[in-house]
């Protein structure tokens, strides 16, 4: 019986920051840079991705810094003269400012067990917006709590060991197949991949359209 369920944040309850990043292409092509506006982007994800997988244990760093590591090596790629502490201060901003998605919150309201947030965000951004959303979830574990960012497994177990629950009485869901559903998976816990985009998965993958669709897995499964 499942007890709990466990959810990333950002592209699973609110959006992700798609049309921020449109925003920071436009200023790297209006700052000189040579590349294409969907080879920033693709920098972007290549660069975030890489930084947040090389910070863990003494190493660790948030978000905040990290931002502008990524912003200056993008930056020394396209060939482009950017304002890194505006760009930072723009991903900031958004971050405490993201719009909850309309079907996150019936999920929310519906839910039948209480829910936790599993986030690769740092701990003062998450708290603004869960205030201005109004969400009260039954518990919060972020990767500053862990010091690594997902998919490593200790951002899982460390969530568990914060929460009190075990793997076999929770289910996962998030938006990046990589970050929250393999390594959700590889840290033992049965995991759901909010597919937004409709980008399709091999098909082994439990896939959902949206985090409204999790309800009917949860009901099946809601016990005390």
């Amino acid at each position: 019986m499942r007890k709990a369920v466990l959810l990333d944040f950002y592209g699973t309850i609110v959006n992700e920051s798609y049309a921020l990043l449109d925003h920071i292409a436009d200023e790297f092509k209006a700052c000189g840079a040579k590349e294409e506006r969907a080879e920033i982007v693709r920098l972007w994800w290549q660069y975030f991705r890489e930084e947040c997988g090389a910070a863990h244990g003494a190493a660790f760093r948030r978000q905040r810094e990290l931002y502008p590591v990524v912003f200056a090596r993008m930056a020394a790629r396209a060939g482009a003269s950017v304002d890194v502490a505006a760009l930072q201060k723009a991903v900031i901003a958004f971050s405490v400012q993201a719009e909850i998605f309309p079907d996150a919150r019936q999920f929310l309201e519906e839910c039948p067990l209480p829910y936790y947030i599993v986030s690769n965000i740092d701990n003062a951004e998450l708290e603004k917006v869960l205030a201005l959303h109004a969400l009260s979830p039954a518990g919060v574990y972020t990767s500053e709590d862990a010091r690594a960012y997902k998919p490593r497994r200790e951002v899982f177990l460390g969530a568990l060991r914060a929460f009190g629950l075990t793997s076999e009485a929770v289910v996962f869901a998030g938006d990046s197949l990589r970050n929250d559903y393999y390594g959700a998976e590889a840290a033992g816990l049965r995991a759901f991949w909010i597919d937004r985009l409709q980008e399709g998965a091999e098909e082994n993958v439990r896939r959902l359209p949206d985090l409204y669709s999790l309800l009917a897995e949860v009901g099946k499964h809601a016990g005390g």
